[in-house]
């Protein structure tokens, strides 16, 4: 496939390099290809696949009409997730004009396919369908690339049809071949066919633009370094005429423009992975800071701009710093309500710990300079203390939150604890400013350090955020981690590596509020037993379980195999790990990201159920020992 006016040209100034390029929107290609057919033959059914909103797809179909006459039938469906708009928009006026009680549909397993893939793509259409009444069937099919549905009353046939997939094979940055979205065109005549051929989306110019202009020019520049570094920062800011709409089931999302930023963050770290033999689930990589921004501009050509900044030199530790009281006296109305940015997150930090007379120490620092605090309480009886840590992975939320609020609880128990609210200050002050753009959006991007790297999997020594994790543990002999984190609230999608994140396919979907819980050998009993008393103590939380219930059964009628264990009907995940800084420990994940006003709120109070029955039954414990 080629791209219109390609200019692979770049511009250069200093430490930085730009790349700018424009591409002709979809919606007018797909205008101007009918206008052309016309001349073979009048046309008298037009089907266009294109990646639009359903309000630009509504007013292509309009125009087409007008251009191509009355009697010819026009369809204009979605090339993003046709599975999901065809049934809601086609299929459901049928279903509710006659009554019908059930429906079946058949998705295709396509030969070197994840088989659960278009079950995965039909994704949330559970939830719409519990929602009318009309139970939902969906049943594996043939290797061909269409949905077939059928409409029930009873056992009665009300209503048959198919839905055509565009597909198109590629490779994905990491070397393997998939198949992803595509636009398409047909059109037929009363005498005979006119066009049956892919019409590419906005987002596939944009992609095939990226891997072959801006991702070799990144290779290149990491075969001129020998110290794993790549740039300083990467930013590409992205304008197409994309879908990007809130739905009305759950907290989902479609958004094409959300995806083509996870497509650049992980994509271009699967690409230096590939390039380097790094295996790829590692998160040890440490090519800079890749900020992708993408808006929806509907109707209008789409345009890109990539700015690589080099490093002028490499990064070293600073001295150590203090974070001196504020003087400002924080409540918590608004904590619990949404992110706090790192600087009122330490300033509260450091409230508690001169109310409740804890210890204060900064004992690292970011790559960018930034504090990483931790409150620490030392000299209990107890040999053995508990360690919280929030916001390794910035763009999960609720976690720095819950952290703080859960101080109180643990100064009234009798052990030793340190907590690190805050341990990625760089990268949740990446995430503050990407959701003035985009509050919607999951921003992986802000995921990791300034480095980009897993602060969690950084390798040799100790060096700048991770520091502070291994001193806190050291410093209050912690065999307990609660390690507060979250996940996607809707669908995480990677349309151009094979549909599902790579890498992450089992946080693709939002399960509701999940507890993994990690521990060394020999401690398997234990781990079972905690995980139990802490099911038990979020049973208590009603709009907790009610909505971890709802997501869970939707989640689970689109995938295959879930990969979560039901603990008194709450999704655990327990396993052996060697390598875990503690004994046990136990891990948080809320469908935080994008998450605002009172669910965040009552996820906050989820992680903090969890940690306090993961440390009561650490009492209790040690109570008996």
């Amino acid at each position: 496939m080629t791209i219109p006016d390609l200019n692979p040209q770049a511009t250069q100034h200093d430490t930085q390099t730009t790349w700018q390029q424009t591409f002709p929107w979809e919606g007018r290609r797909l205008l101007d290809q009918v206008t052309a057919l016309r001349q073979e033959g009048a046309p008298s059914q037009v089907l266009a696949y294109v990646s639009e909103s359903p309000e630009m797809r509504a007013w292509l179909r309009e125009t087409l009409r007008t251009t191509c006459g009355e009697a010819c039938a026009v369809r204009v469906r979605s090339a993003y997730k046709p599975a999901y708009f065809w049934v809601t928009e086609e299929l459901q006026p049928l279903w509710r004009r006659a009554h019908a009680d059930r429906l079946t549909l058949t998705y295709p397993r396509l030969p070197g396919e994840n088989p659960g893939r278009f079950l995965q793509e039909a994704y949330p259409l559970a939830a719409i369908l519990e929602r009318e009444g009309v139970q939902a069937e969906f049943i594996p099919g043939h290797a061909q690339p269409t949905y077939q549905a059928t409409l029930w009353r009873g056992d009665t046939a009300l209503w048959q049809g198919s839905c055509f997939i565009p597909l198109a094979s590629r490779e994905s940055p990491d070397g393997r071949t998939v198949v992803a979205p595509t636009g398409w065109l047909t059109v037929q005549a009363d005498t005979g066919p006119l066009h049956d051929a892919p019409l590419p989306t906005d987002g596939e110019l944009f992609w095939n633009w990226y891997c072959s202009v801006i991702l070799p020019a990144i290779l290149d520049l990491a075969g001129q370094r020998n110290d794993g570094l790549v740039f300083k920062d990467l930013s590409v800011t992205l304008h197409l005429s994309e879908p990007d709409l809130a739905l009305d089931v759950l907290d989902e999302r479609i958004s094409m423009t959300e995806a083509l930023t996870e497509e650049v963050y992980f994509g271009t770290l699967d690409a230096l992975k590939r390039h380097t033999s790094t295996p790829p689930d590692a998160r040890t990589l440490t090519p800079g800071r890749i900020v992708p921004i993408a808006r929806s501009t509907p109707g209008q050509d789409g345009r890109a701009r990539v700015t690589l900044t080099r490093w002028d030199a490499a990064p070293q530790e600073r001295e150590e710093l203090d974070l001196p009281p504020s003087g400002e006296r924080l409540g918590t109305s608004t904590l619990l309500d949404r992110p706090w940015p790192p600087a009122r997150t330490w300033a509260y930090a450091r409230q508690l710990a001169d109310q409740y007379g804890l210890g204060w120490s900064v004992p690292a620092q970011s790559v960018d300079g930034r504090p990483v605090p931790a409150m620490v309480r030392k000299g209990r009886e107890g040999p053995e203390g508990v360690l919280v840590t929030g916001g390794q992975h910035a763009n999960e939320t609720t976690g720095p939150v819950a952290a703080l609020q859960f101080v109180p609880s643990l100064v009234a128990s009798d052990l030793n604890f340190a907590v690190l609210p805050l341990e990625n200050p760089d990268g949740a002050s990446l995430h503050r400013a990407l959701t003035q753009i985009a509050p919607e959006h999951m921003h992986h991007a802000a995921r990791y350090t300034s480095l980009g790297d897993d602060l969690g999997q950084r390798q040799g020594l100790p060096r700048w955020e991770t520091r502070a994790r291994a001193w806190a543990r050291d410093k209050v002999n912690a065999s307990l981690h609660l390690s507060l984190h979250g996940y996607p609230a809707h669908e995480w999608v990677r349309p151009y590596s094979g549909y599902a994140p790579y890498g992450f396919e089992s946080w693709a979907l939002p399960a509701g509020f999940v507890t993994i819980l990690w521990y060394w050998p020999g401690q398997a009993d234990n781990a079972r037993a905690m995980a139990d008393a802490i099911a038990r103590r979020l049973l208590q939380e009603v709009d907790v379980t009610a909505y971890t219930t709802r997501a869970f059964r939707t989640s689970a009628a689109h995938l295959l195999q879930p990969h979560y264990q039901l603990i008194h009907g709450l999704p655990f995940i327990l396993a052996e790990q060697r390598g875990g800084l503690c004994p046990i420990t136990v891990i948080t994940e809320a469908p935080d990201e994008t998450i605002y006003g009172e669910r965040f709120q009552m996820f906050v109070r989820a992680h903090v159920a969890v940690c306090e029955a993961a440390v009561a039954f650490q009492v209790r414990q040690h109570a008996e020992a």
